[in-house]
């Protein structure tokens, strides 16, 4: 009897009223679906923002790389070229003396302004492909030489300045620098006008790295002995490294210094077809 009275009351009851209950239900499961839907983009939207993050980040360790190791590539075939020949008369030390002076000046400048780690390890980088390339030439002109006299730093003779004879005197040398720049930043660490004019000398000297070799063959009227891949890889590593700087939002001397060097990596290459008589040859 319950039942059947339950039942009754059920049929007798509007029709309306049991239409009323559906519309709630439908209601949830439509905004659960839309949930779900702008749930499952959100999440599509994020993994697409993981792999964008994920390849800049490794875009920007290998440029990074290239910056670190980049600068020392260019004298790989000068080095490979004086072993051949055995003649290091065609490429000037006096460039690994710039290169030197700068890098270690830099390295001081970031003591006080930090800037970008993969610039400062490119100066320890840049100072140990200099000292390679100084042992070679010390290495090949001793043999090569007739007379037994030798040069040194202790005679203290300017004439033969940055020209001697044994390659202790260059590590020497730049050790007693390295020493007095140490002590001299130490002493104006707090000197916001030392550290900024630290900075810009170390970029006004790297500036003028291809300039010995430039006044070397304008005092040799001649390119020879000089490899010509060397400086078309500067050209090419200087144009990288200024966009670089420029790209990164470097200080403006690291963009500045960048410009110079392409300008006379361009004298030096206009330089090759002035002097000599076949320009393919040399590229060759």
């Amino acid at each position: 009897m319950i039942i059947i009275v339950v039942s009754d009351a059920v049929s007798s009851a509007p029709v309306s009223h049991v239409r009323n209950i559906e519309p709630p239900v439908c209601l949830m499961s439509a905004l659960h679906f839309r949930t779900l839907c702008t749930f499952s983009r959100v999440e599509a939207g994020f993994h697409d923002s993981q792999q964008m993050e994920s390849s800049v980040g490794v875009v920007s360790v290998l440029a990074s790389c290239v910056m670190v190791f980049g600068g020392a590539l260019p004298y790989l075939p000068q080095y490979q070229d004086i072993q051949r020949s055995s003649d290091p008369s065609g490429f000037s030390t006096r460039v690994c003396l710039v290169l030197l002076l700068a890098n270690i000046l830099r390295i001081f400048f970031w003591m006080g302004k930090q800037f970008e780690l993969p610039l400062l390890l490119q100066s320890v980088v840049m100072i140990a492909t200099m000292f390679c390339m100084l042992r070679l030439c010390c290495h090949v002109h001793n043999a090569n030489r007739v007379s037994t006299k030798q040069h040194r730093l202790a005679d203290l003779d300017p004439r033969y300045f940055w020209q001697w004879s044994v390659f202790e005197d260059y590590l020497l040398f730049c050790l007693a620098f390295s020493v007095a720049c140490c002590l001299l930043t130490l002493l104006l660490l707090d000197s916001p006008l030392f550290i900024e004019a630290l900075g810009s000398l170390a970029l006004l000297l790297e500036a003028l790295l291809g300039l010995p070799q430039l006044l070397q063959n304008l005092q040799n009227r001649s390119t020879r002995g000089m490899s010509v891949k060397m400086v078309v890889m500067w050209t090419l590593g200087d144009i990288f490294k200024t966009s670089y700087f420029l790209l990164n939002q470097s200080p403006v001397q690291f963009w500045v210094c960048g410009s110079v060097q392409i300008c006379v990596d361009a004298i030096i290459l206009l330089q090759v077809f002035i002097y000599s008589q076949d320009a393919h040859t040399k590229f060759g």
